[in-house]
């Protein structure tokens, strides 16, 4: 399992050959160098962070999604 730390490493690379990485993944880049334990799995990550989830089954998304479901329904 990937560590905090080595997708640190791959966002930074990555900026180097691509400048657009950088403001795209600001807030996620961000977010990974705020962790104190840069040893922690990205599964833990995404404990903490569950808004970077890329699995949008997760519980934090249907949440969303139900969310926007209603405020549309409202404004409809």
């Amino acid at each position: 399992m990937k560590k905090v730390k080595e997708e640190i490493n791959r966002l930074f690379l990555e900026s180097q050959k691509n400048p657009s990485v950088v403001a795209n993944e600001a807030p996620y880049y961000y977010d990974l160098c705020s962790v104190e334990n840069k040893n922690i799995t990205l599964d833990e990550f995404y404990k903490l962070f569950p808004y970077h989830n890329p699995d949008y089954n997760s519980d934090y998304w249907k949440q969303q999604h139900n969310r926007w479901k209603e405020i549309w329904n409202e404004a409809n």
